[in-house]
């Protein structure tokens, strides 16, 4: 535990009030008093911090976590679970300032100084939020490849269109078979974003219209199947245009809600602390050094 070795409050009491006689407090009495209090409120704040610390590194990788879902290149879930097992540690350091915290109350109440302090921290919270983190990474990592895919779809299309004006067919294919599987893997992706169908549809169009244009081209009727369904993905293309950023925003919302309930907790848990700390530093005000 950081800080004075704590003595329960009874024994606490039983230590300052055998000092104090029938016509009010000696100066010594009251003077050991305070001073208990302000030894405490110092080892209060001083475990305190030692669990904002602690909490930091497990926050900080949450954040980096959360974010991948949303728009990083590399699987969310390695930020996740090294934030999990960062926060799972912090539990020893919660305990002992909720330990410190209740010793502060103790002395507190000998003077009466300030107002009633606690430490309203559920026993065991850094763990449980830990533990809420680690569920969260199969989520996250599911949801970044498909973000993933959606991306890819979108900008292979237009790189097999850039295949076919430059006679390529073959790249042309391989690039629209690959969109083609993304899109198979979106159809089949069972979420909540409002938008998805109407991308899907939309994109479910474009990549028809891009293979009749390359089976039109190698079997050389360029002339009419091909010119028709290039005009019919050029048409495609601008309605996908406001489906793309619909989706876009769909998948911002929807990639942070999936880390949203334990980083709401960590939040919570550090404005707790805080405030806490502030109550200490009110006590130690009301008592005076």
């Amino acid at each position: 535990m950081i800080g004075i070795r704590v003595l329960p409050t009874a024994l606490a009491v039983l230590a300052v009030v055998p000092l104090v006689g029938g016509g009010g407090p000696e100066p010594s009495a009251a003077l050991a008093a305070r001073q208990l209090v302000l030894d405490r409120a110092d080892a209060a704040d001083a475990a305190l911090l030692a669990l904002e610390r602690a909490i930091a590194p497990g926050l900080d990788a949450a954040r980096r976590g959360s974010a991948r879902v949303v728009s990083g290149d590399r699987p969310p879930g390695v930020e996740l679970r090294a934030a999990s097992a960062a926060l799972a540690s912090a539990d020893p350091a919660a305990r002992a300032a909720q330990e410190a915290v209740d010793a502060l109350e103790g002395a507190r109440r000998l003077v009466g100084a300030g107002e009633e302090i606690q430490l309203d921290l559920p026993r065991g919270e850094p763990g449980s939020i830990a533990a809420q983190v680690e569920g969260t990474a199969g989520a996250a990592d599911a949801f970044a490849e498909m973000r993933h895919r959606a991306e890819r779809l979108v900008d292979g299309l237009e790189a097999a269109l850039g295949a076919l004006e430059a006679g390529s067919l073959a790249e042309a294919r391989t690039l629209v078979a690959a969109a083609r599987d993304d899109h198979v893997a979106l159809e089949a992706w069972e979420v909540e974003l409002v938008t998805l169908p109407v991308w899907i549809d939309t994109t479910d169009a474009m990549i028809g219209s891009m293979e009749t244009i390359i089976d039109a081209t190698e079997a050389g009727d360029d002339d009419d199947a091909a010119a028709a369904a290039a005009r019919e993905f050029a048409a495609l293309a601008e309605e996908a245009a406001p489906a793309d950023r619909a989706l876009r925003i769909a998948l911002g919302e929807g990639g942070s809600a999936v880390t949203a309930a334990p980083l709401g907790r960590l939040a919570d848990l550090l404005r707790e602390v805080a405030l806490t700390r502030l109550e200490v530093a009110s006590i130690v005000q009301a008592v005076g050094r």
